[in-house]
Order: structure tokens, then sequence, then C-alpha cells
């Protein structure tokens, strides 16, 4: 797996060389991230990853130029991006920033429109082949039938696939999102993500989230950038940085464990009681979630516990022991309703 300090791909179509960035603030230099060594190829959609101030929204702006590098290079296809023009910097990467909103009262294609501007100019008129890469990014992002809404009367993840649209329509071979699911719902935030994984193979072209979201973003990113707050950026293939402990190293907790099996954190609970498991089949659906139930109550599996579950998964049946006495039940609420009963008897 490679981390900041790994060589260049030669051929790849973004390279990030020597880059130290943060914020100028008067005299002072705050530094958020220094020596990143990074590379991109085309078609791959890659997620940031990273507790809160660890630089992946500064990353972000400062590969868009929204704010200046404080020193390093970023190229794009060979060419270095501070000594290119605003115009065609916005003809190479564009960007969709956290809680963007349109403040003017647009419809959906005049939005989705202002992604042309860098080719035309604000007064420019659209040509016919701008009217059809529109159509496309409206057609790319499901946006068939909603092309004289007025923004403002969309959902949340409506509008958010309208602002992809738009960068769609800049037509750039890099697409840069800051947060794109923070404040959706479940399917809008899987929607999403997996309309731009479409977008990446589809289109070819890079495009990188910033997500606080690791266990959705691992089965749809091709690359994770994993930052540290000033301590570099972890570079890997999902499953890689899995069975290389990544995951656990970067995210330690007293509270939690990254689960490696499940690709998910587990919260560490408060194991005070102690229960024992006889389960039909130890790999089941219904072992696994009495097992949760169970450790979620602060239940400790152990081998001689004064109380005993067993499982039947081909009846349904949970068997709850306790001094000679067997309760059985049909569902997990029930069962740890009895359990509560016997251990109030400990």
């Amino acid at each position: 797996m490679a981390n900041n300090l790994a060589t260049h791909t030669s051929n790849s179509f973004l390279q990030i060389k020597d880059l130290q960035i943060g914020y100028q603030v008067g005299k002072k230099r705050m530094v958020v991230q220094d020596k990143l060594h990074l590379t991109a190829n085309k078609g791959e959609l890659i997620a940031l990853i990273g507790r809160n101030g660890c630089g992946k929204s500064t990353l972000l702006r400062s590969m868009s130029w929204l704010q200046p590098i404080l020193s390093g290079k970023i190229e794009i296809d060979g060419e270095d991006v501070s000594q290119i023009t605003p115009k065609k910097r916005a003809q190479l990467i564009s960007i969709v920033l956290t809680d963007q909103r349109a403040e003017a009262s647009f419809n959906v294609r005049e939005l989705i429109s202002i992604g042309r501007d860098p080719y035309t100019g604000w007064l420019g008129s659209l040509s016919e082949n701008d009217n059809d890469i529109i159509s496309q990014s409206i057609e790319m992002t499901n946006l068939e039938g909603f092309e004289n809404r007025n923004i403002q009367e969309l959902s949340d993840g409506e509008r958010q696939r309208v602002f992809i649209a738009r960068a769609l329509a800049q037509d750039t071979p890099i697409i840069l999102l800051d947060e794109p699911t923070s404040h959706l719902d479940l399917p809008n935030r899987i929607n999403i993500l997996l309309l731009l994984q479409k977008l990446a193979r589809d289109t070819n072209k890079t495009i990188f989230i910033s997500t606080h979201e690791l266990e959705t973003a691992m089965q749809v990113a091709d690359k994770i950038w994993l930052m540290e707050k000033q301590n570099g950026v972890r570079v890997g293939v999902p499953e890689d940085m899995v069975l290389e402990g990544t995951f656990d190293t970067v995210f330690s907790h007293s509270n939690y464990d990254f689960d490696k099996e499940y690709g998910s954190f587990v919260v560490k609970n408060q194991l005070d009681k102690h229960v024992t498991t006889i389960v039909e089949n130890p790999n089941s659906l219904m072992a696994r979630w009495t097992t949760k139930a169970l450790s979620r109550k602060g239940f400790h599996i152990i081998n001689d516990a004064p109380i005993v579950v067993k499982t039947n998964q081909s009846q349904n049946i949970w068997s709850v022991q306790h001094q000679g006495q067997s309760i059985e039940v049909h569902n997990i609420e029930n069962m740890l309703q009895i359990i509560a009963h016997f251990s109030s008897q400990l």
C-alpha cells in the first residue's frame, strides 16, 4: 500500500508533489498537511476519509485553487496548475462544495447551464454543442423532467444532483465534491455515491469526494485517501487497507473497534454480565444478531454462565434456561426480556 511518501506513477493523470496546504494568517503560516506526494488516474472514484480537522476540505480547495497552496506543485496531465489561467483551470477542475446553495431563482436547466461559463463567458450564448452537453449532464444525473423546476422547490437529494450535473456540464476531467452526502437521508446518500461511482466509470473522469462515511465509501470508492491530522495521507484500495489493519490503527478508540469481517465500526459495550450461548449454526444470521443484541445489553459470552441461550434457526426459537427453568420465545425482544428477568434473580 502506498502512503504520502510513495513514488509517483509517471503516467498518473493527477500528480501532487511535495505539497504543503493550510492558511496564511498575516505573517503566520498555519500548516494543515505537509510533504504530500499523491497521484490519481483517470476513471477513479477516490474518497478522502479522516477525522475532523485533518485537512480534507483544505486539500480539495487547494486542488481546485479556491485557496492558494503554501508550497509544492499540483500537475494535471503534466501541466502545473499554478501556471495556467483561471479559465483554463476551470476547464480542468470543477468543484461542488458543502451546503452549496443557489441564491438566485434559477430553474434546473439554467443552473446546470452555468457549468458552461468557462467556455462561453457569463454573457456568452450557448452553442448547439453546449446545449448537447447540458442535456447529457441532465440525463446522466437522472434529472429528465426537472428542467423547468425551480431549484428552490427541489428536495436536498434532487438539488445535490443538480449541482453534480452542473459540474458535469463544466466538462472537466476532474470533479471535486466536498461532503456531497452531508444532510441527506440514507437512500439519497447511497444514490448519490452510486451515481458518482457510475459517472467515474462511464465518463473516465477522476472524481474525489470527502466524506465521514467510511463504511459506505468503502463499497463504492476505487481508492481511499486516508488523512491523518498533520501526519500525511495513506492511500490504498479499500480491501487492502482492511486486510493490512490500516483502519484499526488510524481509528483506534477505547469506545469502538473496526470489524474487519464486516467492514464496519462496532461499539465496545460495557460487558458486566455473563451468558452462555449454544447456537445451531454459529455463522447464521440468527446467531450473529443474537450475539449483537446480547453485547448491546452488556452480556459477555462465556462457556459456563448461569444463564444459557440456545438458538434453533430452523424453528425460529430462542430457548432461555436458568436453574432448571426453560422458556422458549420467537424473537430477540422477548429473549432479552426473559434474560433480564433471570438476571434480576442472580
